[in-house]
């Protein structure tokens, strides 16, 4: 089995695409945001590690003590397990709906000319 393929970039355009965090990539993001791991400039390396560390041991914990359950491949939830879902689903389509509005009002406006307003040829400038 081969390690699915990591795309960088700009995260929006990921979402766009399909890419999901691993869960203990969510948590170590999370851990990166609190208000004791603030740091200037760019993130050192040892850093990230560490988060990423925490979250991976808090995850192998978990599931050590059986909270950590695989969804099943066929429709045999039962319906707490069927609203979570549920619920997690809607969170991530607002999370991209959101992700594809706030793109798009950080894109460069292009501004138009005043009516009646048009352009010189160079020609008749000189």
């Amino acid at each position: 089995m081969t390690a699915p393929q990591v795309i960088l970039g700009n995260p929006l355009t990921a979402f766009e695409n399909g890419v999901q965090l691993d869960l203990r990539a969510k948590l170590a993001i999370e851990f990166l945001k609190a208000p004791g791991m603030q740091f200037n400039g760019t993130l050192p390396a040892g850093l990230a590690k560490y988060a990423l560390d925490i979250a991976d041991e808090l995850i192998t914990q978990a599931d050590a003590r059986g909270w950590v359950i695989p969804v099943p491949d066929d429709d045999s939830l039962n319906a707490a397990l069927r609203t979570h879902l549920r619920k997690n689903v809607r969170a991530q389509i607002y999370q991209q709906l959101q992700g594809q509005k706030i793109q798009q009002e950080e894109m460069p406006q292009v501004q138009t000319a005043p009516a009646g307003l048009h352009a010189v040829p160079p020609s008749k400038l000189s």
